[in-house]
């Protein structure tokens, strides 16, 4: 059953995705890293009994959400190429955010990053799925994503969700899922894209 923290937590969700979305390209990272902060603190406030058992270290834990990473970024991989064949308006919308990439640095970029993809998995996971189950989760995670108005954004939302949440449900921590986010992140925005047409901007600084 949903709680009245996760009712308010998906507001909370809502408000900070809409902001980053609606503001347009300029300052996108610095939105994301604060949105992805607010909904992060607000879950560790709220599981903080709960956090011991969620968050403790293992190396089974770390190696599984390692090669999860590299598991769904082979799924992504493939994924654009599909696209790009069958769906070039689909593959458009994928060039389209690659090119917010231009918006930051490349120094800058893994600290923003650390701070978004573990927040997403204490409070999607950790919060949202623990408390009320993994459909509300899924469906929650996939739409705050929808103020982008980009299907496929949509999409690769509602794939990484299963993909997570389907690894949080199994492990029963968030080692694994938090470890598997953050590094998905680095591969597929950083080290890996899955495409090289548009650059992360600037110079290390």
């Amino acid at each position: 059953m949903t709680d009245v923290a996760v009712l308010v937590g998906l507001v909370v969700a809502a408000v900070a995705w809409g902001l980053l979305f609606a503001l347009g390209r300029e300052g996108f990272w610095p939105r994301a890293a604060a949105a992805g902060a607010s909904i992060g603190l607000y879950a560790l406030v709220v599981l903080r009994d709960d956090l011991e058992r969620l968050l403790r270290p293992e190396l089974t834990e770390i190696g599984i959400g390692i090669a999860a990473a590299a598991v769904l970024w082979a799924v992504f991989w493939l994924g654009d190429r599909l696209v790009t064949r069958l769906f070039p308006r689909l593959s458009a919308q994928v060039d389209d955010l690659y090119a917010v990439r231009g918006e930051t640095t490349t120094a800058r970029m893994p600290f923003v990053l650390a701070v978004i993809g573990p927040a997403e998995e204490i409070f999607w996971r950790g919060l949202v799925q623990s408390r009320a189950g993994i459909a509300v989760a899924l469906v929650a995670y996939a739409l705050v994503h929808v103020w982008e108005r980009k299907p496929i954004l949509l999409l690769a939302a509602l794939v990484g969700g299963v993909f997570w949440g389907g690894l949080f449900a199994w492990r029963g921590t968030l080692i694994a899922p938090v470890v598997s986010h953050l590094l998905w992140d680095l591969a597929i925005i950083v080290w890996f894209p899955t495409r090289r047409s548009a650059p992360i901007g600037g110079a290390p600084g």
